[in-house]
């Protein structure tokens, strides 16, 4: 018969390994489901290709240009977002803003690494080396992504549902946005959110914890118009990408900017797809269809999730080019374990509410 400290260990590391097989499998299934989706969208436009006239393909570089900025504004609204969202918790404790905004835009790049861990893991680790409290970190992650998927229901609501009910002549199939919008705000209300939370520990067996740490509803109006204007701006910053490389009526503006937006939100949510890679080129092309001809949509929304993907790359880079030069070096504090001083010079410890 096993000592018991080693058949502690044999069960941990059964354990550990069921854990570690499960991951993998998961990502193996969804690497599939995302090169399904790029082998069919590729398909599309290789068989379709013949159908793409020269003269609808006219790049203009200044507008491609113009789209990245606004691409880039987006993000970096983002950050000044969740920055006062960690302002709310801490108070007057709140690092300085270029230190959180540094913080988002380094975790921001682990949108890219399947299974979305890093990137919240990679955002609480960095918080923690600049003196972040717990609570506070895991009430500005939390809410960021839920207020993100409120908004942006929303305002695909405001924005694609009437233009694809004009396109399709039917409203009934969309109607499934504005609902959802509508409940996820009333369920975010503190009575109502209190209390499922509550209900939920206390199924799972965990006490609730003694402090308050929901939004009033005046906070969470003024975080979810905030993100109504990162999404216009990346909309707005879809909509020049496409006139950038084809012509595109203004009236489709709307739809342009809905589009972004819904499959923004899908792919966001899809643990599967690193960075809703193959989810939201299939959401953008299943939309745009309806206004231009589908190799046309395919292409676009490649061109799309690349230059998405270089504005990334180049923020990141921008970044850590700025954090080297200020002295600050998080990344590199962060990577060797370091929490950091503090706000104000005193230690980690001592934002602990």
């Amino acid at each position: 018969m096993l000592p018991p400290e080693r058949a502690l260990r044999l069960t941990t590391e059964m354990s550990l390994q069921r854990r570690t097989a499960g991951a993998i499998a998961r990502s193996l299934i969804g690497l599939g489901v995302v090169v399904l989706i790029f082998y069919f969208l590729g398909r599309g436009l290789v068989s379709n290709w013949g159908s793409l006239k020269s003269e609808e393909i006219d790049v203009q570089p200044a507008l491609l240009l113009l789209s990245g900025v606004l691409l880039a504004g987006d993000i970096l609204l983002r950050s000044v977002i969740w920055a006062d969202l960690v302002g709310y918790y801490t108070g007057q404790k709140r690092p300085p803003l270029r230190r959180l905004a540094k913080v988002f835009v380094y975790s921001w790049i682990g949108r890219y690494v399947p299974g979305k861990v890093a990137y919240v893991v990679g955002r609480f680790y960095m918080g923690r080396s600049i003196g972040l409290p717990s609570p506070a970190l895991v009430g500005s992650i939390a809410y960021e992504n839920v207020l993100l998927l409120v908004a942006g229901l929303a305002l695909a609501s405001l924005t694609l549902v009437p233009s694809l009910a004009a396109e399709s002549e039917s409203v009934l199939p969309y109607l499934a946005l504005p609902i959802f919008a509508f409940g996820a705000m009333v369920a975010l209300q503190p009575p109502i959110l209190r209390r499922g939370l509550r209900f939920v520990l206390r199924l799972i067996g965990r006490e609730p914890p003694e402090a308050d740490w929901l939004l009033p509803p005046r906070r969470m109006g003024k975080v979810i118009a905030l993100y109504f204007v990162v999404f216009c701006l990346s909309g707005v910053g879809f909509y020049l990408l496409i006139i950038s490389l084809t012509s595109y009526s203004p009236r489709y503006l709307p739809l342009a900017a809905g589009a972004l937006t819904l499959a923004g939100v899908v792919g966001m949510f899809s643990v599967f797809a690193p960075a809703g890679i193959g989810v939201r080129e299939g959401v953008l092309v299943g939309v745009l269809q309806f206004t231009m001809p589908i190799e046309l949509a395919i292409l676009i929304s490649l061109v799309a999730r690349a230059w998405a993907t270089i504005v990334d790359l180049l923020l990141v880079v921008g970044c850590f080019a700025y954090d080297y030069i200020s002295g600050d070096r998080i990344l590199g504090a962060a990577l060797r374990g370091a929490r950091g001083a503090g706000v104000g010079g005193e230690p980690a410890e001592a934002l602990e509410p």
